[in-house]
């Protein structure tokens, strides 16, 4: 099993071990959980301890013996919406202590499935109901991971949302361009067939994002009010073109 997600919840590795042991063991006592974590005992009482504080895990006495018990996996969202909430109790107070500042101009570089992802995750954050997401030189999804699972995934968020979007697909990408204007707030067009732009250019808030999906996808994000704003007139322009 991957845990990885369960460490970055602030599990250690041997709080992990032990959590999925009593999952199998159900109510034990500590001799069979050290022998199925392999830890030390020393390790088993420390960890139980901490698993206890964190809502993880119960105890009980029987028969003048103690048995701990682990909590119902979903416990684990529990846990997360109330760390959600109580951030959320604190944003007012952070947000007032990052000043007012100009809008930052930068061009930046980001690799891979994770930063692609990172780009289009702060979309759907930053962006609000009804504004809107331009988007040219869009192509045909191919067996690319992300073509066909996250942004199908990323488009259902902005929906949901209210953020609106315009579509220019290269004329041979009609296939995928109909199974697009079939989602709501979302229009399509396509470029003249003389006219053909290797990488889809996002064109959303004061950013201009150029995506290149290849083997290891990379986008380009310039940061600026100037250039997005020019970069929305040039798209203006193709929309008139555009049939």
């Amino acid at each position: 099993m991957n845990t990885k997600a369960l460490e970055k919840l602030g599990l250690t590795k041997n709080e992990i071990a032990i959590y999925l042991a009593l999952l199998e063991l159900g109510a034990s006592t500590t001799s069979p959980i050290t022998r199925k974590s392999q830890l030390h005992s020393s390790r088993v009482y420390e960890s139980l301890n901490k698993l206890i504080e964190k809502g993880l895990v119960s105890s009980l006495i029987k028969s003048n013996r103690k048995y701990f018990s682990a909590a119902d996996p979903e416990v684990i969202l529990d846990i997360l919406d109330e760390e959600k909430r109580e951030i959320n109790k604190i944003l007012p107070q952070l947000k007032a202590i990052k000043p007012l500042k100009p809008i930052e101009e930068k061009s930046t570089m980001y690799e891979g499935y994770k930063g692609v992802r990172y780009v289009f995750d702060e979309i759907v954050r930053t962006l609000k109901k009804n504004d809107e997401v331009l988007v040219f030189g869009a192509r045909n999804e191919d067996e690319n991971f992300m073509a066909k699972t996250y942004f199908r995934e990323y488009t259902q968020r902005r929906i949901a949302k209210g953020i609106k979007m315009r579509m220019i697909f290269n004329a041979d990408s009609r296939e995928t361009g109909k199974i697009y204007s079939k989602f709501k707030n979302t229009e399509v067009r396509y470029m003249p067939p003389n006219m053909k732009t290797p990488s889809a250019i996002n064109i959303f808030g004061n950013n201009v994002g150029t995506l290149v999906l290849k083997q290891k996808p990379v986008i380009f994000v310039i940061t600026s009010k100037e250039v997005a704003d020019s970069y929305r007139a040039f798209f203006k322009m193709l929309w008139q073109l555009a049939e």
